[in-house]
């Protein structure tokens, strides 16, 4: 009993002499305790960054319903009444990145009328002591060529060229994804080095297939010891190709006839073969600074093998469900952007083309026997803009594309058909 009695009294005269010491806390070490914990919070809140931006535009198109690579074919929601004019918000872009010492996560989505898609999602890490060695898996921007990885927002033209749209439809894939680049330091500074094993699936589809893509892209940049030249020169390789399941395929050749034209494939009973994409390109870029302003000048050419449908070279999303053609292809861009002097303003021309099949071209396409279509017609795109950069984060363009197609004999595309567009867009970013 007299145990308990002590053990009462002890946890009493252990509760006062708490009491008394938090009645001597002093307010500075009250604050002290507080401004600590908010630190610890702020240290926390500054390795996450929210950043986007939003591009709502007006277009529009000489002929309603015309096909089109200024952001989508001009028809209305149910994809086929034609429409000559539209507004839309051309991409809606949220970005959260959160870093955490020698490690990245990131991701970004795409909020627009037409839904939300995923865009750039991964995990990125990165060697803690020389810093150049990265290694990222998740959904990234394929490494090939410059305009692909070019950022939406940067870009001086609303969209990019015709041929990479079409071999990198959301210019994105699902993959494990390497860099290296050179630090200061080093006397290989300048060079940088991307590879990545991906799916190969267009539009960021899941794989349908289990053959993998390889893409390579070596890349040198410098800047001249004034800060008034940048330049930069860079190759790149794809190496890829997807199972055609239980269609047949068509080569290109000599016909019995003697015409030149698609033909069933010798041998196409193998129902697993891997229909090649392969693809080499070279790119060049430089910027100078002058009174006159920033003169910038940039080019890339492009050529390869590509499979496709008869109507179309799109690199799929699925599994094909009609015959395979197999062509050879070649497209190239070229860019002069000059700033107007100290002002907002800069000046745009803009020059691609893209042929998916380097053996045909006019009024050999449609004609009979051949078995040739709209996918092997040629187009040319002459581009003409204006823009205004209201201030760091505001920009608006005004740009004319200017679209040319083979005369074939096909009828639809027996002349240059009108699809010309205008496109009038406000950027903000955040």
């Amino acid at each position: 009993m007299k145990s308990k009695i002590y053990l009462l009294i002890l946890c009493v005269f252990l509760t006062v002499v708490a009491k008394a010491q938090e009645s001597q806390e002093q307010p500075i070490d009250t604050l002290t305790r507080y401004v600590a914990g908010i630190g610890s919070d702020l240290s926390v809140l500054k390795r996450l960054k929210i950043s986007g931006y939003i591009q709502p535009q007006w277009q529009h198109i000489d002929s309603a319903g015309a096909p089109s690579y200024a952001g989508g074919d001009f028809v209305a929601s149910d994809g086929k009444s034609p429409v000559s004019s539209r507004f839309m918000m051309r991409r809606g872009r949220f970005k959260f990145t959160y870093d955490y010492e020698n490690v990245r996560f990131l991701m970004n989505i795409d909020v627009t009328e037409k839904g939300v898609a995923m865009r750039e999602t991964y995990v990125k890490v990165t060697d803690p002591w020389v810093k150049m060695f990265s290694l990222s898996v998740g959904c990234l921007q394929v490494p090939f060529g410059y305009e692909v990885t070019y950022s939406s927002s940067e870009r001086e033209t609303p969209e990019r060229a015709r041929y990479n749209q079409i071999l990198f439809p959301t210019e994105r894939d699902l993959g494990i994804f390497g860099t290296i680049e050179f630090p200061s330091r080093s006397p290989l500074y300048g060079f940088k080095i991307d590879v990545s094993v991906i799916n190969g699936s267009a539009s960021v589809s899941p794989e349908f297939d289990n053959n993998k893509d390889f893409t390579g892209r070596l890349q040198y940049s410098r800047t001249s010891k004034n800060e008034k030249t940048t330049y930069a020169l860079g190759t790149s390789l794809y190496n890829g190709g997807y199972r055609t399941g239980s269609v047949k395929d068509y080569e290109f050749k000599t016909l019995p006839n003697g015409e030149e034209g698609f033909d069933f494939a010798e041998d196409t009973s193998n129902y697993n073969r891997v229909s090649k994409r392969n693809y080499m390109g070279i790119d060049a870029q430089v910027s100078i600074s002058t009174k006159a302003g920033i003169t910038t000048l940039r080019g890339e050419y492009i050529t390869g093998e590509q499979p496709g449908s008869s109507s179309a070279s799109k690199s799929p999303s699925a599994m094909p469900t009609s015959s395979v053609y197999h062509r050879d292809f070649n497209g190239a861009y070229f860019y002069f952007i000059q700033g107007i002097g100290q002002s907002k303003f800069q000046a745009v021309v803009k020059y691609d083309w893209y042929d998916p099949n380097t053996k045909i071209s006019g009024k050999e396409i449609g004609k009979s026997g051949t078995n040739t279509n709209t996918g092997d017609i040629r187009f040319d795109t002459y581009g003409f803009g204006l823009v205004y950069h209201m201030n760091r984060n505001v920009k608006l363009m005004t740009y004319y594309d200017l679209v040319k197609n083979e005369e074939t004999l096909i009828s639809a595309y027996s002349t240059d058909i009108p699809d010309n567009v205008i496109t009038v867009r406000l950027q903000c970013k955040f």
